[in-house]
């Protein structure tokens, strides 16, 4: 072998380490401190119906409360050439 083939081969198992190595950390997981890797799920309990009038006035002021759920367009069904004529 000449000594251009040698550090082509270094250079290839260089880079196929190092491709490893990140392959691998960000493939398995770390566990930290001894925790678990689990998904923690929060259940949310029934909510009772008679809530007070307080929270209810809360709930419906829309000063302090902000309806993100807007309505869809739909005014495009339908079109028969969607992207232009």
């Amino acid at each position: 072998m000449k000594q251009k083939d040698v550090i082509y081969a270094v250079l290839a198992v260089v880079i196929l380490m190092v491709a490893g190595y990140i392959g691998y950390t960000q493939l398995v997981p770390k566990n930290a401190n001894g925790k678990s890797t689990t998904v923690e799920v929060e259940k949310i309990g029934v909510i009772p119906g008679d809530l007070d009038s307080a929270g209810l006035d809360r709930i419906g002021d829309g000063g302090k409360v902000i309806d993100y759920n807007s309505t869809p367009d739909l005014s495009g069904l339908g079109n028969s050439a969607p992207f232009g004529p």
